[in-house]
C-alpha cells in the first residue's frame, strides 16, 4: 500500500459541493472512495506524530474508526444523505474494558469515545466525541468526569494549545460564565455525561499549513483521549507523563524551528465558509465536475482498476493537457490513481478510457 505524504494531500470547494448535491448514492460512494482516503492520510500522519512525540503506538489500544461505514454490496439502496465524514482513533473492540462497566451488567466491549478528524460542509476540524454510544453505567461516565475535575489545571493548557473547547452545558440554575470545574459537578449531580470537545474549523481550501495544525492539535490532545483509554483498561492515567513529553517535544520544536509566522500564515490563508451552507436550495444542484469523473469511471483508475479499498488516492486527469491545448471538459477527463497519474506525466494525451 502506498504511504502518500501529508503535503499531497487537500480539500477544497468541490468536496463541499458534495454536500449540496441530492444524489443519496454519489454523496455516500464520494464520502467512502475519495473523502475518507485523503482523511486516512491525514490521521496516519498524526498517528506518526503521537508516536515521534510520547513514543507510543496509538493503535496498541484503538482502532481505526471511519464514518460512513456502509457495506458497498447492500440488499437495500442507502436512503441516508450523509453530511458529515471522519476518520479518527476509537477503542479495540476487546471481551472486556474492566475499568468502566455497562448498565446491564455485561463486559465493555465497545468503549463510547473516538477522537477524530471531520470533514462537513464548512470545512475541516477535530472532534472527542465523548457519549457517542449509551450503555456505560452512570458510574463509569461520573468517572470520566470527574477527571476532568480533577485535572482541569493540566487538561485546560492543552485544550488552549491543540484550540479544542468542551461542549458549553446551558441550564437555567447554572451560570453562563460559569468555570468548567462546576459544570462538570452539575453534570455529574444530574446525569449529563455527553461532555465532547470540538477544534477550530478549518474552512476551504483545507492544504498544507491547516493539515499540519490539525495533526498538530491531534497530538497535542492525545493525553486527553489516552486518559480515557487507560481508565478503560483498568489502569491508572498517564496524563502527566505525555504532558512531561509534549513539554520536551515543544522545546526542542522551538529550539529547531525557524518557522515563527505559523498562526500568521493560517490567518492569512483562511477563507470564509460557503454562504450556500445556511441557504435553502429550491433547485437541483450539480456535482462538481470531479464528483461526475468519478462516478461515471465507477470510483476506480482507468489504467490499473485500483480504488480506495487498494490504498490509493483517486486525482482527475486530463486526457490531452492544457500544455497541448486540452479543455476542462468532462470529455476530456479520466480517473487515475495517484501512482498511474505519476506516470503519465503532462506530454502524455493517451486515453486509458479506451486501454484494452
Amino acid at each position: 500500500m502506498a504511504i502518500l505524504p501529508l503535503s499531497d494531500i487537500s480539500f477544497d470547494d468541490q468536496d463541499a459541493n458534495l454536500f449540496l448535491v441530492d444524489d443519496v448514492r454519489l454523496r455516500a460512494d464520494a464520502l467512502k472512495q475519495s473523502i475518507l482516503p485523503r482523511l486516512s492520510v491525514v490521521l496516519n500522519s498524526a498517528i506518526a506524530l503521537i508516536r515521534e512525540v510520547y513514543g507510543i503506538e496509538a493503535l496498541d489500544d484503538s482502532i481505526i474508526s471511519v464514518f460512513p461505514n456502509f457495506r458497498q454490496k447492500r440488499d437495500r439502496e442507502l436512503k441516508i444523505l450523509y453530511e458529515s465524514a471522519f476518520v479518527g482513533l476509537g477503542g479495540q473492540r476487546k471481551a472486556k474494558w474492566p475499568g468502566f462497566s455497562r448498565q446491564d451488567g455485561k463486559p465493555v466491549q465497545i468503549l463510547p469515545f473516538r477522537l477524530a478528524f471531520e470533514l462537513r460542509i464548512d470545512g475541516v476540524s477535530m472532534v472527542l466525541a465523548n457519549a457517542w454510544l449509551k450503555g456505560l453505567s452512570d458510574q463509569s461516565f461520573e468517572e470520566i468526569l470527574q477527571f476532568h475535575v480533577q485535572h482541569e489545571h493540566k487538561i485546560n493548557p492543552l485544550c488552549f494549545e491543540s484550540c479544542m473547547r468542551p461542549h458549553h452545558f446551558w441550564a437555567e440554575d447554572l451560570p453562563i460564565l460559569s468555570t468548567f470545574r462546576r459544570q462538570y459537578r452539575y453534570r455529574i449531580h444530574h446525569g449529563e455525561f455527553d461532555n465532547h470537545f470540538i477544534g477550530h474549523n478549518y474552512h476551504f481550501p483545507v492544504a498544507g499549513v491547516q493539515l499540519e495544525e490539525l495533526v498538530r492539535s491531534f497530538a497535542t490532545f492525545f493525553p486527553i483521549y489516552d486518559s480515557y483509554i487507560q481508565m478503560a483498561k483498568g489502569f491508572p492515567h498517564r496524563l502527566d507523563a505525555l504532558i512531561a513529553k509534549l513539554n520536551n517535544w515543544f522545546q526542542q520544536e522551538q529550539e529547531e524551528s525557524k518557522d515563527e509566522k505559523r498562526l500568521e500564515d493560517f490567518e492569512s490563508k483562511k477563507e470564509s465558509a460557503l454562504a450556500a451552507a445556511s441557504t435553502e436550495f429550491k433547485i437541483r444542484v450539480m456535482p462538481s465536475i470531479r464528483w461526475q469523473v468519478f462516478q461515471r469511471d465507477q470510483w476506480k483508475c482507468v489504467a490499473c482498476g485500483r480504488n480506495s479499498h487498494d490504498g490509493v488516492i483517486l486525482h482527475v486527469d486530463h486526457i490531452q493537457p492544457r500544455s497541448f491545448g486540452g479543455l476542462d471538459v468532462l470529455d476530456n477527463y479520466q480517473t487515475l490513481c495517484n501512482i498511474c497519474n505519476i506516470g503519465k506525466g503532462n506530454r502524455d494525451a493517451t486515453d486509458l478510457r479506451n486501454k484494452g
